[in-house]
């Protein structure tokens, strides 16, 4: 149902006073599903994930682990840059599919079935081919990356118009307390009119009725005559 003038300043103006939460949600989901990445892999033994390799990773996933943590924060408080950053954020993850999870899957398509395969691994109790181990990795990024989008789009759209409305109370464009009159005003006179409507149908209902008592009367007289 669309809201009337009216009733969206006072949704705006109870912004101000509540946080930017579905978009910091958003972040810290996204937060969620790069916590699977990680957790899948580096359960990975095989020698192709070096020493070096997975330091690096590590280091790479724990700061965007706390800049996502961090934006989701800003976002809350209708920061808008902080939108910036998660996008930034949701880009680096796509371009982590192509990154150690994608070498690993081309080094495993050159291998003979027998041999030892980099991303072959046994998940919740499910063995693993490196294409579906490949696949998981890269929907638990895209997941991601979708939230931290999200988070930044929702997130920015709400700090402007937050920003907007704030610009018109401080330049005087707009009294939220007289909205807020006009609006039990219109509410009396709704209430006033559909009283009177019911009034009016009941005085209906009544005339209809005597109408009916009266005619059943008369038929009876009829009838004794």
């Amino acid at each position: 149902m669309k809201k009337t003038p009216n009733q969206e300043i006072l949704s705006l103006d109870i912004m101000r006073y509540k946080t930017n939460k579905l978009p910091a949600s958003l972040a810290l989901l996204g937060i969620v599903f790069s916590c699977l990445y990680f957790c899948l892999l580096y359960g990975y033994k095989t020698p192709f994930f070096s020493m070096w390799k997975i330091g690096i990773s590590v280091m790479l996933t724990l700061l965007l682990l706390l800049v996502t943590f961090l934006s989701s924060e800003g976002i809350k408080a209708y920061k808008k840059n902080y939108a910036i950053v998660l996008l930034v954020l949701a880009v680096m993850q796509i371009i982590r599919m192509f990154g150690l999870p994608f070498e690993a899957l081309k080094h495993d398509s050159g291998l003979a079935a027998s041999d030892v395969h980099a991303l072959e691994i046994r998940y919740f109790g499910v063995d693993l081919s490196s294409g579906a181990s490949y696949a998981i990795l890269v929907i638990w990024l895209a997941a991601s990356a979708a939230c931290l989008i999200a988070a930044a789009v929702i997130g920015y759209i709400n700090c402007i118009r937050l920003e907007k409305f704030r610009k018109k109370i401080d330049n005087g464009e707009m009294v939220v307390e007289d909205v807020m009159m006009q609006m039990d005003a219109d509410d009396k006179a709704v209430a006033a009119v559909n009283s009177n409507i019911q009034v009016q149908s009941q005085n209906i209902d009544d005339a209809e009725t005597v109408a009916q008592i009266t005619d059943d009367g008369s038929a009876s007289e009829e009838e004794e005559k």
